[in-house]
């Protein structure tokens, strides 16, 4: 990853929203962004009340301060490489990660307690996602006006989704779809996927809870970012859309476009593939990178496109349990 990128800007907007049914927030947003550099998170936390708020805001917290953003954005703009980067991202998703553990033991009515993490920093037109649980990243590709899912839900359905045990028309409808099999305060040692993400100008990345996904379909999101192009309009009719489908949970959404004030000379053709870059990382580091080349799937629908894996990566091994007491957080991880 080289220096700034000349005559990239990034038009950014981060918005939450409690939702139709649910009385209190807990998931947990930032962004901070520059000219040609930003920092995104989406947590949503789980297990209740108090207990997921804490769990998100713990996993924010660690992450805006390990991270710095600011100090951040002068070191990439030197010859920090996407290793580097890879491995800080994880560091800190991983203090998260112990700090929830810790809280939740020392506090008995915070046990169970958890959250997903979805981490993007965008330099220029590149981006690096960090990502546990079930919030999602997207991108979406402006010229040819189509939808990427970059992120895989670690959720018992989609384990199923993968193994081909389910269809996913099948996975939306199970009752144990919003189960996660990984996610923050679960245990001590954590796996983190990681993906580096080329864009080009006018595309967008979106960070969602599933909160947005469980009323909004993806071919929906891509239209409405693609046809507003101010990301703050794009945000809010997209948890306005959810809440008037019925807002069952707390909704959260970023939207990063990135603008370049002179024509692309070197713009993809229409019948290019988008392709995720995997990152190499010493051995030890316990990173489940993904390496993917995104293709049209026959019988999707509204040009929305799937991934199918190049390099095999192990499933996470599910494990399952007793369902909790009365007003459990349905998308408390598998213990």
């Amino acid at each position: 990853m080289g220096g700034s990128e000349r005559g990239i800007h990034l038009n950014t907007s981060a918005k939450t929203n409690t939702g139709q049914v649910r009385e209190n927030n807990e998931d947990n947003v930032y962004l901070w962004s520059s000219e040609d550099f930003a920092l995104a998170v989406v947590a949503d936390g789980m297990g209740g009340a108090a207990a997921g708020e804490e769990a998100s805001r713990l996993a924010v917290e660690a992450i805006e301060n390990g991270l710095n953003p600011e100090q951040t954005s002068r070191d990439l703009m030197g010859d920090m490489t996407a290793e580097l980067l890879a491995n800080k991202m994880a560091e800190v998703i991983r203090s998260g990660n112990m700090n929830i553990v810790h809280r939740a033991a020392s506090a008995p009515e915070l046990r169970g307690m958890g959250t997903t993490v979805t981490l993007a920093l965008v330099r220029g037109m590149q981006a690096t996602i960090a990502h546990v649980g079930d919030s999602r990243a997207y991108l979406v590709d402006s010229r040819n006006r189509r939808i990427v899912q970059v992120t895989d839900d670690h959720s018992f359905v989609e384990a199923l989704v993968a193994a081909g045990h389910l269809t996913h028309e099948q996975a939306e409808e199970h009752p144990m779809r919003n189960v996660l099999y990984r996610a923050l305060g679960q245990a001590e040692d954590i796996d983190i996927d990681v993906y580096e993400v080329q864009l080009h100008p006018n595309d967008r990345l979106v960070l969602c809870s599933d909160g947005l996904t469980r009323h909004v379909k993806a071919h929906e999101i891509a239209e409405i970012v693609l046809n507003n192009r101010a990301p703050d309009i794009a945000s809010q009719m997209l948890i306005d859309l959810a809440n008037a489908r019925g807002g069952e949970d707390n909704v959260s959404v970023i939207v990063i476009l990135v603008e370049k004030d002179t024509p692309d000379e070197h713009q993809r053709s229409e019948d290019s593939t988008i392709e995720l870059k995997p990152i190499s990382l010493p051995e030890e580091e316990s990173l489940l990178l993904k390496d993917k080349q995104y293709v049209e799937a026959p019988g999707d629908a509204e040009d929305t496109l799937r991934a199918t894996d190049v390099v095999d990566s192990p499933r996470p091994t599910l494990h399952t349990s007793e369902s909790g007491g009365e007003g459990r957080d349905p998308r408390t991880p598998l213990q």
